[in-house]
Parts: structure tokens; C-alpha cells; sequence
């Protein structure tokens, strides 16, 4: 997929403890994940899931998962960078920068 990532959950294992499956949501909303249920398993109009993707779709990835990461999709901007005056300040208001 050419999306950037925008968040990882990793989640244990129910049949073997060793192992951990990562599931990542893009920044176009899209999810994927790398356990057997998501990669094997194929509906008819293509479309894919497992129970890892269910739990976040439901909201329940925070108490399955063992860890989760959120990526910064966009780049602040410097904090020496010249801020463009939005409009002058009137006596006694303060400047409205952009």
C-alpha cells in the first residue's frame, strides 16, 4: 500500500505466545494487518478482516492490544518560522497571526 501510516496496534497471540500481529491503520482510514485471519481469508467483493480490525472498528483495540503507536502525518512548522500578520492590531487588541 502507498499510504503513509498513521497508527500501529501490535496485539498477542491467542494460540502462541511468542508471536505478535501488527495491525496499521493508513492515513486514508484504510486497515491491514499481518495475522493469518486478514491474509488467508478474502471476501467476495475483495474486501478483507479479522478480529484485530473489528476491534479497532469497534473501538476495543486499547484493552486487546499489548501496544499501539500514533505517527505525526504532517510536519510542524519551524519554530523560527516568520508568522504572516493576519490583520493589524487595533490599540489594545493583540496581533492575529496565520
Amino acid at each position: 500500500m502507498s499510504q503513509p501510516i498513521s497508527q500501529v496496534w501490535t496485539f498477542p497471540s491467542d494460540s502462541n505466545p511468542d508471536k505478535q500481529y501488527e495491525t496499521l491503520r493508513y492515513t486514508d482510514g484504510a486497515l491491514s494487518c499481518n495475522c493469518p485471519g486478514w491474509t488467508r481469508r478474502v471476501a467476495v467483493d475483495g474486501s478483507r478482516s479479522c478480529k484485530h480490525t473489528r476491534w479497532i472498528d469497534l473501538g476495543q483495540s486499547e484493552r486487546q492490544c499489548s501496544a499501539t503507536h500514533q505517527y505525526q502525518t504532517q510536519n510542524p512548522p519551524p519554530h523560527h518560522a516568520q508568522r504572516k500578520i493576519i490583520s493589524p492590531p487595533q490599540l489594545g487588541q493583540r496581533k492575529l497571526v496565520g
